[in-house]
């Protein structure tokens, strides 16, 4: 796989891209952050060829039970939160529910205790299996490129941490959403914000560019347009997370004092002393600062309830 137009308006003209700034990996690779020409959108570019699949199967993205774990509780402690979000806006009962890029299926477990009707779609065998074993999720592992996937269309569609990861070609959006979603269904999507406070204090060492697997990096009002361009109404928009915007504001302060490593990694396989104790020393301080970002919409997420219109 290589990287070298905008994902969302394949603008070819990569030459005459701003180049915003460089950033190297820890292996050594180097790859650019580029501001589209065309549509102002930044994303990720590489020109030399690598196997994207691989990137998914290192110490990070690695399937783990974490059902005991603190990050469940606040997964779903957050989840729980924008389930009751969802059912203030969804009238239908049990309501239907797919979520795009599944994962573990975690909200969809969380939904299904919640009521809902759920099926998800996730293209990592490892991911799905663990979603089916673990939960008895319905869970489509096809790559997505057209079309009804279960031959309905629902309530609810979902998509968590999903479209930074995503070459929008193809009309793959478009065509997800036409096909899954209900008109005056719910659409709701959550990507890391390229305009937070975070990102803008980290630079090129910020948690959410996670290069190369991140093409996309979102600002509030390229996502919004892209939603709109897809014949959905924005209702409501939120910029804190308890999980991914806390998690990335502590890496943001921890990258002011020389941290250079992916702090989600870390947590899972080097819980040295000393990153436990800075993390119990940083962490009253990135709630609070990422409490305050989110007040002016400089949250390190930005997650979006858009209503799918009819086209009667």
């Amino acid at each position: 796989m290589i990287n070298i137009t905008c994902p969302i308006c394949l603008n070819e003209k990569t030459q005459l891209n701003t180049i915003l700034f460089k950033v190297k990996t820890i292996s050594g690779e180097e790859y650019e952050i580029r501001e589209c020409d065309k549509c102002l959108h930044h994303y990720t570019y590489f020109d030399h060829e690598i196997d994207i699949s691989s990137y998914y199967d290192e110490k990070d993205y690695t399937v783990r039970d974490t059902r005991e774990s603190i990050f469940f509780k606040i997964q779903k402690a957050e989840y729980n939160l924008v389930l009751h979000k969802i059912k203030q806006h969804v009238h239908s009962h049990p309501a239907s529910l797919l979520d795009f890029g599944s994962g573990k299926g975690l909200f969809l477990h969380f939904a299904k205790q919640k009521g809902f009707n759920v099926k998800g779609i996730e293209s990592s065998m490892p991911r799905a299996t663990y979603a089916k074993t673990n939960f008895d999720l319905d869970i489509n592992t096809e790559y997505y490129t057209v079309g009804s996937v279960f031959g309905k269309q629902f309530d609810v569609l979902t998509m968590f941490h999903v479209l930074e990861h995503i070459h929008l070609s193809n009309n793959f959006l478009s065509n997800l959403i036409n096909e899954n979603l209900k008109d005056e269904g719910l659409l709701v999507i959550e990507v890391p914000n390229f305009d937070s406070w975070q990102s803008k204090w980290a630079g090129n060492r910020w948690m959410h560019l996670d290069v190369p697997r991140h093409l996309s990096h979102f600002k509030p009002k390229r996502i919004q347009e892209l939603v709109e361009e897809n014949n959905c109404k924005i209702i409501a928009t939120s910029y804190f997370s308890l999980h991914l915007g806390i998690v990335g504001m502590v890496q943001t302060i921890f990258s002011w004092f020389g941290y250079k490593g992916f702090l989600i990694a870390d947590l899972k396989q080097q819980k040295t002393m000393l990153l436990m104790v800075s993390l119990l020393l940083v962490l009253p301080f990135a709630i609070l600062l990422e409490l305050f970002s989110a007040m002016f919409n400089k949250g390190g997420i930005i997650r979006l309830y858009a209503v799918k219109q009819s086209d009667k």
